[in-house]
């Protein structure tokens, strides 16, 4: 009998990482070693990953090398992280709002500002730091590696699914490829959009954007399709239910912004500033004025789709976070000309 294959061991990403691997791809062979580097740890610089190569905490094959050196397909990176002043010991999960959890798959309410695993230099405290914290035990026999079924913006709030086996891992992401799972979000949006509609515009890279994760409205881009339905209209605004029927990188948003009704507070496709109560009362005493919203009105809210397992239905609703229900109730009474928010 052929010996079993030994599975590579998973970072446990509930405590401050020490190394970083990665193994080189076939289109990076023949390519400098600080290049290479620059592509994959996004943590440093290009100039402070050439200097940790030059004092050794870099190595390739296992042994130290140059920033100029030439690296092959299948050479294995391995670099020293540097130890984080502000990082835990060990991460925190008890903040964690769990929607549902079984053997398989846990679904977590996420709140605005966290990010849903580590990237740039944000490197812990995000969602699958926390998953981590809350699955993954010294003991081989009890240890279990959770692995995102999709993402979530940093700014966007609501349901985020994770399975917590290799099997029901595989499973999820056919669903989502067989668009099987029904994915519901609520948005607050600028202006009074039509009752109800359909947005099919195909998306990709944003032409001479800042970013690279700007994305935009382009002929030749992927296809993508979004339907919503007017739930409530402001004076200024509206809160919109939105199906989405395919996954594109910020879908909701660039659509949104495509039909002139941009999410609110969204940085990259409509305008930056908090929502003030001036906004939608421009005639406020400036010593009546106040933030009603600060960050991006967006809300993953409702998720239907074969429970991965064969465990009949997954349905999970994620309610309104307290800061998106305030600025509604505000929105309710403020009118041009008229009423401040008591």
């Amino acid at each position: 009998m052929a010996p079993r294959a030994r599975q590579r061991p998973y970072t446990d990403l509930s405590r401050p990482q020490r190394e970083q691997s990665f193994v080189v791809p076939s289109e990076e062979a023949g390519e400098r070693l600080d290049h290479v580097l620059a592509k994959h740890v996004t943590w440093r610089s290009r100039t402070q990953l050439a200097r940790m190569v030059r004092d050794g905490a870099v190595r390739v094959a296992g042994r130290p090398t140059k920033p100029a050196a030439r690296v092959q397909a299948g050479d294995v990176v391995t670099l020293d992280v540097p130890a984080e002043p502000d990082a835990p010991e060990r991460e925190d999960a008890s903040d964690l709002v769990i929607l549902h959890e079984d053997a398989h798959v846990i679904a977590v309410d996420k709140p605005s500002g966290m990010a849903v695993h580590p990237a740039g230099r944000l490197r812990h405290g995000t969602l699958i730091n926390k998953l981590h914290a809350r699955f993954r035990d010294d003991d081989p026999d009890k240890d279990r590696v959770p692995r995102l079924g999709h993402r979530l913006d940093m700014d966007t709030s609501g349901i985020v699914l994770a399975v917590l086996d290799r099997f029901t891992d595989a499973q999820v992401t056919d669903l989502f490829t067989r668009r099987t799972v029904q994915k519901t979000y609520l948005a607050l949006v600028q202006g009074r959009p039509p009752a109800e509609g359909e947005i099919d515009a195909p998306i990709g890279p944003a032409l001479g954007a800042e970013t690279d994760i700007h994305m935009g409205i382009r002929p030749d881009g992927l296809p993508a399709r979004t339907t919503f339905r007017v739930r409530e209209t402001f004076a200024r605004h509206a809160l919109v239910e939105l199906d989405l029927h395919t996954g594109r990188t910020h879908q909701l948003r660039v659509h949104l912004a495509h039909i002139g009704h941009p999410i609110v507070c969204d940085h990259l496709y409509g305008d930056c500033r908090p929502l003030l109560a001036s906004t939608v009362c421009p005639d406020l005493a400036p010593s009546e004025d106040r933030v009603l919203l600060a960050r991006l009105g967006l809300h993953a809210h409702h998720l239907v789709m074969p429970h991965p397992a064969g465990l009949g239905t997954l349905d999970l609703t994620s309610p309104l976070p307290s800061d998106l229900e305030a600025a509604l109730a505000s929105l309710r009474v403020l009118r041009p000309g008229g009423v401040a928010c008591s």
